[in-house]
């Protein structure tokens, strides 16, 4: 918000019945990004280096859902609907993508990674002691499937050819992207995000199709509803909280990127995938310069 009253009365207008699209406020949601930003940042920074070629390869991909299974899992068991939505649950779309792509008996020769059953005993130990600092995870697993999932997955349809471009062409699609970007902003700044918030956080472009073996970041709702409604979830829990609680709740939020991170170095199929690309890369190029070269004499 940019003034004190404006701030003053954040706590009032998060309470108003608005519906599922109108105002949510951002000064909590403001407190924890910043609160978070360095171990956030070092996530992305892992998951770009990482995956910089291989999400398009479904090895990767469906192991990296592997991988956070049973994180999504243990949330829709242990956190109360008033908490996490039954909107928002993926547990059995991911089953359903395993199904897909491992075959109907995925389930006989499955079991969680070491680095997993350690991240599930940190999980019960958080539930055990206050289920709001299960929620401070939930929140964030469930903001990122809803945002760099979306992204990601489109990335990997387009390189699957799996996403087909409307009448008219990428071309088409990249106008009308930067129209409702611009809408985007104009709403953003209406409820009182500045431009750091509206370059670190642009609102990504929500997956709107479903092949077979997609269903984990496909939202049937539109994903701004569901953002709207799990933010209200987290103001109505965060600003009652004591200094301790909200304390408490932060670093647990810090928790999720760090054991994230562990995860994450788990995918398997990466440098494999990479390297495939990168020799196509170079045997492409090499192609073009010698068709070049043989042009010119």
């Amino acid at each position: 918000m940019s003034t004190v009253e404006e701030t003053s009365t954040a706590g009032t207008k998060a309470e108003e019945d608005v519906g599922d699209e109108g105002y949510v406020d951002m000064t909590f949601t403001k407190e924890l990004r910043k609160a978070t930003k360095d171990v956030h940042n070092l996530t992305d920074v892992l998951v770009n280096a990482k995956f910089a070629f291989a999400l398009s390869d479904d090895e990767v991909w469906y192991d990296g859902l592997l991988a956070f299974y049973e994180i999504y899992k243990f949330f829709e068991a242990r956190l109360p609907e008033r908490l996490l939505p039954k909107e928002l649950h993926r547990a059995e779309a991911f089953e359903r993508d395993f199904a897909y792509f491992y075959g109907p008996n995925w389930k006989d020769t499955y079991e969680p990674r070491p680095v997993v059953k350690k991240y599930l005993a940190h999980l019960e130990k958080v539930s055990a002691q206050n289920e709001l600092l299960l929620f401070a995870f939930a929140y964030q697993m469930y903001m990122a499937l809803m945002s760099g999932g979306q992204m990601l997955q489109k990335k990997r349809m387009i390189a699957r050819k799996l996403w087909i471009f409307p009448k008219g062409g990428e071309e088409e699609q990249q106008k009308q992207a930067e129209a409702d970007a611009e809408v985007a902003t104009a709403n953003a700044a209406s409820v009182g995000l500045d431009k750091e918030d509206l370059e670190a956080r642009p609102m990504p472009a929500q997956v709107t199709i479903c092949p077979p073996g997609c269903e984990a970041t496909y939202f049937p709702v539109k994903i701004n509803v569901l953002k709207a409604k799990l933010r209200r979830v987290f103001n109505s829990q965060y600003g009652a909280f004591d200094d301790e609680l909200r304390a408490e709740f932060i670093e647990e939020s810090r928790n999720v990127f760090r054991l994230n991170l562990e995860v994450i170095r788990t995918v398997k199929g990466v440098n494999r995938a990479n390297l495939k690309k990168l020799v196509i890369a170079a045997v492409l190029i090499s192609s073009i310069y010698l068709a070049i070269k043989f042009a010119t004499k």
